[in-house]
């Protein structure tokens, strides 16, 4: 075949500038037929990455956004459709052809984000790329056989204006080591941002540290993300880093100053997620060293699916790994995502403690130019080869495909995956433990976007709210003598690691003196111990023994009038996981004061109406938490009246001052909560209350025990801490 300009004809896109983050505006694509022309019934398809919250074209509205057109000057019908493609540049509009044909040198112009008639455009999708690629593909002869066009257009997208600032310190840090501190700004949709050039002041209310400036000064070339070094402090405890610019203002995660002669350190890693390489976007070079110097991670890793994973493709990452590791300052495991269904094992992350020349797909199902002798399925065959090499790391998550914890084999595979950009996914935790299984929890991105560490949620993922990457990623803290490659990994191995959702919450939880993974032997109650320190106030800490909560320890009085209404959960395991709760609250016999949200995490969701009588609300979970805080004046005959796409409720207002209620909702773990609110808390009580010490004498009845718990911030996110085993013998 003749797949050249001459034979299928050029496109041309226009304009080819720089194109802000989420800002609305129109493309014009313009197809000029080559010698093959398009018969009746032929179409042109215009596709870009599936991993994109790029508007979706529309044509039956003219002022709405995304508003597309469709023209041709030659002797026939042209009309759009959106539909889907072949992965990974699954998103695409399709182009047909009817009554008529086009010849050679027929033109045939779409408008994206027509604005002719009052629409404000298309909506760019929300988060940066180097090169958003997108690419045309040619059926001349209405057969649904797809040729590729000569050429793709290829948009920079760039941050936007400033929304924030954040700060990022270390996790655990012994005493006269130094250190860094990152000091970073970003738009709405949580990128960094170059349009910042504002002087930040820094302080350090809690401790001392020596070489901390007063303030640091962004400039373009920053990128958003400026880096502090040879930090170090003069006094040891809890501690956190206040920034403030005069319009934006934060506070940092929790960090924790030891003794010199403390065994491990505490650091953070982000080492899940997937580039243009296989279904993500972006390149594997700017995926690293965004990891490294924007998101400010100790660690990390890359983890496309295998099956789109070529033998040219895993020598590009083993040299990009090779590259970028640095023991001593940013380690980068080797590794990739085995991706079988989940009969035959679900989705496994595979890391390699060093470089591998081998790597063992589930299939080689799009990536054809695979040796496939080391295809291994179902999972086991990979448990065999991981037991027989003994430098692999195996994790289970969830992602499409879930883990199939029926098959684990903990010999080999002790963690699994309890948080990440897909969801919250604690149920999977509570399975574990009731399997009785020893592992430990592990949380990270599955970044598709080329933003691991900071990953942020997009903004309804090809039309449907229910399947975007729903909320903020995650991080894995691991309790490691040194930023090793070697020490992570034995950290890893050990299970002395624990989950946190995106504030990286400090917790020290030991069991005896234990630390979470271990295990031991006690004739006696053993005693937990634990520091806990957030960005803001912590609110709660549940202990688990196993599958069962042994008690919930609220840190926060609650509020003598406002009142807190949460939900949370998923509809299934496995794809389509994200509940939709769409809903509304009516106050009957009463009046709403005020209404906020409690925990969103999208900047598309939130509260729709308010008034005196009614609230109105969009909103998804995916095992998160979203809700409503509300001042409501009621009395005793005062009803609350909730109606959401996952059920509703009657719910007595003086019940709910008297004691939490809590309604399941079917699906998996999908309930409703209601309950006081926390009470407010001021500027100046806010970090006092964002560090907690806490501990107890654990039950001790005989047998065996896996302590572990769940600490939750008053702003819904959480930690979850990997348990102690602990084996009671009658004394």
């Amino acid at each position: 075949m003749r797949l050249n300009e001459t034979y299928m004809g050029t496109t041309h896109l226009e304009p080819m500038s720089d194109v802000e983050a989420g800002s609305f505006s129109t493309w014009r694509l313009v197809f000029t037929a080559g010698e093959y022309g398009i018969d009746d019934g032929g179409t042109l398809a215009i596709c870009w990455k599936g991993v994109s919250d790029w508007g979706i074209p529309q044509f039956s509205d003219p002022k709405a956004p995304n508003y597309t057109t469709v023209t041709t000057t030659g002797n026939c019908t042209v009309s759009g459709c959106y539909t889907q493609f072949q992965r990974s540049f699954n998103h695409c509009l399709r182009i047909k052809v009817s009554k008529g044909y086009i010849k050679k040198g027929d033109i045939i112009t779409i408008v994206l984000g027509d604005r002719s008639e009052g629409s404000i455009g298309m909506m760019a999708q929300t988060f940066c790329e180097r090169e958003h690629e997108i690419k045309i593909f040619l059926d001349p002869c209405g057969t649904l056989r797809y040729e590729e066009m000569p050429k793709s257009h290829k948009l920079r997208i760039i941050g936007g204006w400033p929304h924030e600032i954040q700060a990022v310190i270390p996790g655990r840090k012994r005493e006269g080591e130094s250190f860094d501190i990152l000091i970073r700004a970003l738009d709405e949709f949580g990128n960094p941002t170059s349009k910042y050039n504002g002087k930040v002041r820094i302080e350090s209310p809690e401790i001392k540290l020596k070489g901390l400036p007063e303030t640091v000064s962004f400039t373009e070339r920053d990128e958003g993300a400026v880096w502090i070094r040879g930090i170090e402090a003069e006094e040891t405890g809890l501690w956190h880093l206040s920034i403030s610019d005069g319009s934006f203002s934060a506070v940092s995660n929790a960090g924790y100053i030891s003794s010199s002669d403390e065994e491990y350190e505490l650091y953070w890693g982000d080492a899940h997620g997937q580039t243009k390489e296989t279904v993500g976007t972006g390149r594997l070079d700017d995926y690293y060293s965004f990891a490294r110097d924007k998101a400010g991670v100790d660690f990390t890793g890359w983890q496309g699916n295998d099956f789109e994973v070529s033998d040219d493709t895993w020598e590009q990452v083993r040299t990009q790994t090779k590259h970028f590791q640095e023991d001593g300052k940013f380690v980068v495991f080797l590794g990739y995502e085995w991706s079988g269904i989940t009969p035959q094992g679900g989705d496994h992350n595979v890391y390699f403690r060093d470089d591998s020349e081998d790597f063992y797909p589930s299939s080689n199902w799009t990536a054809t130019e695979v040796d496939n002798k080391n295809n291994c399925n179902p999972v086991t065959e990979l448990y065999d080869i991981a037991k027989k090499r003994g430098d692999m790391l195996l994790i289970q998550h969830i992602g499409g495909r879930y883990g199939n914890l029926d098959l684990l084999d903990t010999s080999v595979l002790n963690l699994i995956e309890v948080h990440s950009h897909h969801g919250t996914f604690e149920w999977f935790a509570i399975d574990a433990m009731k399997k009785r299984l020893k592992v430990g929890f592990v949380a990270a991105s599955d970044d598709h976007t080329g933003r691991p560490g900071l990953s942020y949620p997009l903004s309804k993922l090809g039309g449907s709210a229910s399947a975007a990457f729903d909320v903020a990623s995650g991080f894995t803290g691991v309790y490691a003598k040194s930023r090793t490659r070697k020490d992570i990994w034995e950290a890893l191995k050990s299970r002395r690691c624990y989950a946190s959702s995106f504030d990286r919450i400090f917790v020290d939880m030991k069991v005896d003196g234990h630390f979470m993974g271990e295990e031991y032997d006690t004739d006696k109650a053993p005693k937990l111990t634990m520091t806990v320190g957030g960005n803001c106030p912590i609110e709660s800490i549940t202990l688990f023994d196993w599958d069962k909560p042994i008690t919930g320890i609220d840190l926060i009085k609650k509020d003598k009038k406002r009142i807190r209404i949460r939900w949370s959960g998923v509809v299934y395991r496995g794809r389509g996981k994200s509940a939709n709760w769409n809903g509304e609250l009516y106050v009957e016999n009463g009046c709403i004061r005020h209404a906020e949200t409690y925990a969103f995490d999208r900047l598309d969701q939130g509260i729709g109406v308010c008034t005196d009588k009614y609230v109105t609300w969009e909103s998804s979970t995916s095992g998160d938490y979203d809700g409503l805080i509300l001042d409501i004046e009621g009395n005793d005959d005062t009803v609350l009246r909730y109606t959401s796409a996952q059920g509703h409720a009657d719910i007595m207002f003086k019940d709910i001052m008297s004691e939490k209620i809590v309604l399941p909702m079917g699906g998996l773990n999908l309930q409703v909560e209601f309950d006081r609110a926390p009470e407010k808390i001021s500027d100046e009580d806010a970090l006092n209350m964002s560090r907690a010490r806490y501990e107890c004498l654990l039950p001790s009845d005989p047998g065996e025990h896996a302590f572990w718990a769940k600490v939750t911030q008053i702003n819904g996110n959480s930690a979850w801490i990997s348990p102690v085993y602990v084996n009671i013998s009658n004394s």
